[in-house]
């Protein structure tokens, strides 16, 4: 192929791409209005997404790389929905630790709902019998990560096209409608905010070849597993931090006092009696350094969220199996969360 062909062809593919996009950009927007006017936007589906690729790399004979590119920056992802919307929960706060307070259950950390694995879409069928509780519902089992999966390991074991990336997710967008007990605070911070003692945490689950928990401390060492189980009973915790209860004998949730910059999602207006709804999307491409950018950090903040949420970490660093878990938190006497829904979206690319 000639210098003059090579070109030709380069800026054919490059006009094509920014076609797409345009295309696609027009459709987002007008599904967006669609849902303004009360109609659901469209969402796509992996056989959508799978077509739209296949035609890509067709019309121009584009480089999978290329085909990525464009998809990518259409943002045209499946994705995941998990939604709690049984009845209001509440999270209370206590003056006594969680260590201490054996004798009752601790309300001041509540697990409230779970997303699907990241990039299996074939999960429910192959792991999952008919009579088996939402995924939310399945209470969590403290179990220490231990040696992980490969990519390869998960599609292995599922017989059918699933996400070539071993970092998949492209974004997650968290949607609660909470409220705290509507009075108390410090001085000047109600109706901010500043000094909120009850909020949201995002946790994180993981299949693993070995876990701590499959012996005693003291036992020898774990046996791997050759394959991801895939049931919920078998995942491993990475968030929130799960260590060795030596009074009780067994391996326990820690969850310390303070949130977590860089998990808390958002907390509630302080001393406000009617729910909030709060809508908090975090990115891939989310590129906000608290400690570089002081101001940025700062804002985060003022908005509710925690302030090193803003630098996409948690969301490129997400494996393919992954678990995305949210937690309801309060802290202290008299500071209650009051949670009347919530749901996670989880997009990735495939």
């Amino acid at each position: 192929m000639t210098l003059d062909a090579k070109f030709s062809f380069t800026l054919a593919a490059f006009l094509f791409a920014c076609y797409s996009y345009s295309t696609w950009a027009a459709g987002r927007m007008s599904a967006d209005n669609s849902a303004v006017a009360g109609k659901a936007p469209h969402e796509p589906s992996v056989a959508d997404v799978l077509v739209t690729k296949a035609m890509l790399n067709k019309a121009l004979a584009l480089p999978p790389e290329i085909v990525d590119t464009i998809v990518d920056l259409a943002e045209y992802w499946p994705h995941t929905t998990t939604e709690l919307n049984d009845s209001t929960l509440i999270a209370r706060g206590n003056s006594a630790s969680a260590s201490i307070r054996r004798d009752r259950p601790n309300r001041e950390n509540i697990f409230l709902l779970r997303s699907p694995p990241l990039g299996l879409h074939n999960w429910k069928r192959v792991s999952r019998g008919t009579d088996d509780p939402p995924v939310h519902k399945t209470v969590l089992k403290p179990q220490p990560p231990g040696d992980e999966f490969s990519a390869s390991d998960f599609q292995e074991f599922i017989a059918c096209p699933i996400s070539l990336l071993a970092h998949p997710c492209r974004r997650i967008i968290f949607t609660i409608r909470s409220h705290d007990q509507g009075f108390g605070g410090d001085l000047g911070a109600q109706g901010t905010h500043n000094s909120s003692w009850t909020w949201f945490e995002a946790g994180l689950e993981r299949w693993c070849k070995t876990s701590p928990a499959q012996t005693s401390p003291a036992g020898p060492p774990p046996q791997q597993e050759q394959h991801p189980s895939l049931t919920l009973d078998s995942l491993c915790t990475v968030y929130p931090e799960v260590k060795w209860d030596a009074a009780a004998e067994n391996y326990a949730f820690e969850h310390p006092l303070h949130a977590r910059e860089d998990l808390k999602v958002q907390c509630n207006v302080v001393a406000e009696r009617e729910a909030q709804e709060y809508r908090v999307a975090w990115s891939y491409t989310d590129d906000v350094d608290p400690e570089r950018d002081v101001e940025a950090g700062v804002k985060l903040a003022q908005q509710g969220r925690g302030k090193a949420t803003g630098n996409g970490k948690f969301v490129r660093d997400l494996r393919l199996g992954d678990v995305v878990t949210l937690w309801a938190k309060a802290r202290f006497p008299s500071w209650a969360n009051f949670i009347e829904s919530a749901k996670v979206e989880v997009y990735y690319a495939v």
